[in-house]
């Protein structure tokens, strides 16, 4: 049970963590970041609840599917990020606001 309150704790940790880096972050690679931790923090909730009553197949499938996704998303953010700081030359999404003005 111990085990299982100190991984709640840390994806509890994680999250908050992630949400505030995303929220004040000036750059797009860390933003994108913020945003694997912040799924990898509720992948850990999920796992979590997984572990304590024995094995929860669906909880365990979510997490896997999410972690194939979440790979997905981060190459495709990536991708966008190279080509948004080819044409325009910065990361800095309060500055690009500015250029769409």
């Amino acid at each position: 049970m111990i085990e299982q309150t100190i991984l709640f704790v840390t994806s509890i940790i994680l999250i908050l963590l992630a949400m505030a880096s995303m929220f004040y972050s000036r750059n797009l690679i860390k933003t994108l970041m913020s945003f694997q931790i912040l799924v990898f923090g509720i992948n850990l909730a999920l796992f979590t609840n997984s572990v304590g009553g024995g094995v929860d197949l669906l909880a365990n499938t979510l997490v896997l599917f999410s972690v194939l996704v979440g790979a997905s998303v981060e190459t495709v953010g990536l991708a966008l990020i190279i080509q948004i700081y080819r044409k325009y030359g910065t990361l800095d999404p309060h500055k690009l606001r500015r250029l769409r003005q």
